[in-house]
């Protein structure tokens, strides 16, 4: 092979490859925009959440309920959740639910501007010292809520108005039994009799 039919051939083998590194080039530009695949999504928690104007409803759950797997029609279920504001001075005035006949919200419900709000349910750890608490509790549920439901939960806010929150039953706090050791109720875990 003659040396300009060899450097016709070598270059010839570089195009494909300056192709293909030119594609894997733009490619890569792709998701350097601002608008990516990761650009709506959200942290990977349990509870439901939203926004009235700046005050913030995060992580918001029904603790899981004390007696058996689910809440009975007619029951009350705590509410473990945060309120966040990073607004003017707020104040949490009202919380309903049509699945609920009403809704009782205890202790501290002023948001001062840049603060946070912890509402602890009563399946929740202790609270941290100096940590801003509020009770919420949904009284005479409508009908039964099982885990995987989400229910919707409407915060009226005194200055940020109002949010509507799909909420779930939370996580389950109490250790689940090991293998074989005997599960609440006298029954051995992991089919054993």
């Amino acid at each position: 092979m003659s040396r300009p039919q060899h450097l016709k051939a070598v270059r010839l083998r570089l195009i494909p490859a300056a192709l293909g590194l030119g594609a894997v080039v733009a490619l890569a530009g792709c998701s350097a925009g601002q608008i990516t695949e990761t650009d709506t999504q959200v942290a990977a928690v349990n509870g439901g959440s939203g926004d009235a104007k700046q005050v913030a409803v995060r992580n918001a759950t029904l603790s899981f309920p004390t007696e058996g797997a689910f809440y009975r029609a007619g029951s009350s279920a705590p509410l473990e959740l945060v309120l966040s504001n990073e607004g003017p001075n707020d104040k949490l005035v009202q919380v309903t639910s049509p699945y609920a006949a009403s809704a009782q919200v205890s202790g501290i419900s002023d948001l001062p501007s840049r603060t946070a709000l912890h509402a602890t349910g009563s399946s929740a750890q202790p609270t941290s010292a100096g940590q801003r608490t509020v009770q919420i509790t949904l009284n005479g549920l409508k009908q039964d809520i099982t885990p995987g439901v989400t229910i919707p939960v409407t915060f009226v806010f005194a200055q940020a108005g109002q949010v509507t929150v799909q909420v779930p039953i939370g996580e389950d706090h109490n250790p689940r039994p090991e293998h074989g050791s005997p599960a609440p109720g006298g029954h051995q875990a992991g089919g054993g009799h």
